[in-house]
């Protein structure tokens, strides 16, 4: 059996806790060049975001936050940890999502993501989304107050 094929036999998505917090915010550091921080997490779960951890042999390799709205959910993060990358973490998290949110009620998903982040823009066009919209300086990029643009992507879940 390859190393790809063991980490997805191995791979478990479940519900994030805050035991799992220092974890996350491991990969979320090591993933976003302005991660959320402890209290950003922190809220997020005791707001009743749907938050999700992906783990391979029970350490958390990824993670994925959205938030349901009335027949709609936003993305607002989702990470996986270098080393655990193109291992299809980032694809196990979103059917996860999905599947909760459609039983929850939402049709669409919305989200943001850097003009940057072409892989990230790849990986939502495969799983079905469209730019549907962009917002001009929307994101932090620099130490010295410089912002990038965000492109808005959507699509049915």
């Amino acid at each position: 059996m390859t190393a790809i094929a063991a980490a997805r036999v191995a791979l478990r998505i479940d519900a994030l806790a805050k035991d799992d917090i220092a974890a996350v915010l491991d990969v979320e550091r090591r993933s976003n060049s302005h991660p959320w921080s402890e209290r950003n997490f922190l809220d997020a779960l005791a707001s009743g975001y749907l938050c999700l951890a992906a783990r391979i042999q029970g350490n958390v390799s990824g993670f994925a936050i959205a938030r349901l709205l009335p027949e709609e959910a936003e993305l607002l993060l989702i990470a996986v940890a270098p080393e655990a990358r193109r291992q299809g973490v980032a694809t196990a998290l979103w059917q996860a999502l999905v599947e909760r949110l459609r039983i929850a009620g939402a049709r669409v998903m919305h989200l943001e993501v850097r003009t940057s982040n072409i892989s990230a823009q790849a990986f939502y066009a495969e799983l079905g989304l469209v730019v549907s919209g962009q917002r001009p300086r929307y994101y932090p990029s620099g130490a010295h107050g410089e912002r990038e643009d965000a492109l808005l992507m959507q699509g049915p879940l």
